[in-house]
């Protein structure tokens, strides 16, 4: 192309779409790093935005915790539902660290379920609440719980971030109130069938 060409298409607006598409691409913006918040602040920030949290179980010591923090918490569509859906709290599965929260039973449907709440007269350390209440046996652990503090559910072990993904979408949109994930993922499946 010469230069005459090439200076007739950028007046005329010709190179204009593919100029903007190449704009648009730089100029979109990735969504930021996991933002981490302790357990007490995170059940603050839940019961005050409605969002769900996210409980990472983890100890310094764990690969799979390491791979999980660099692969699967770094992927952009893991963030962005994560900033958007969640409150993301970081639990270190081994400390001491004294914590103001209590569990405590929640009937509900004739179902009792553990329900975690801040509280300034008692506590549990982070060892205790990962150990006894969440019953955490292995690490990496996931914790989900509703906005009240309810534990929804948990996952043991290392998730790659295309599972993870399907599990904060699930959770994010209380579909674990109407059907198992499993039930979930054959119906991503059927979906996929059919397209």
């Amino acid at each position: 192309m010469t230069r005459r060409l090439l200076f007739t298409l950028v007046l005329t607006g010709t190179l204009a779409p593919a100029a903007q598409a190449q704009i648009s691409d730089t100029a979109r913006v990735a969504p930021p790093a996991v933002q981490w918040v302790d357990f007490e602040a995170g059940l603050k920030a839940a019961s005050a935005s409605g969002k769900h949290i996210m409980v990472d179980v983890y100890t310094d010591w764990c690969g799979y915790c390491k791979k999980l923090d660099a692969e699967t918490y770094a992927e952009e569509g893991v963030r962005r539902i994560l900033a958007e859906s969640y409150v993301s709290v970081k639990l270190k599965g081994d400390s001491s660290r004294k914590l103001k929260v209590i569990g405590q039973a929640l009937e509900a449907g004739g179902k009792t379920l553990l329900q975690f709440v801040p509280s300034d007269t008692g506590g549990t350390s982070e060892v205790g609440l990962s150990r006894t209440a969440l019953r955490v046996r292995g690490f990496p652990t996931i914790a989900f719980l509703a906005p009240d503090g309810r534990l929804i559910t948990k996952w043991d072990g290392y998730i790659n971030a295309e599972r993870f993904t399907q599990m904060i979408n699930f959770i994010k949109d209380d579909l674990y109130e109407v059907m198992t994930f499993n039930d979930y993922l054959e119906s991503l499946d059927k979906a996929k069938e059919k397209s």
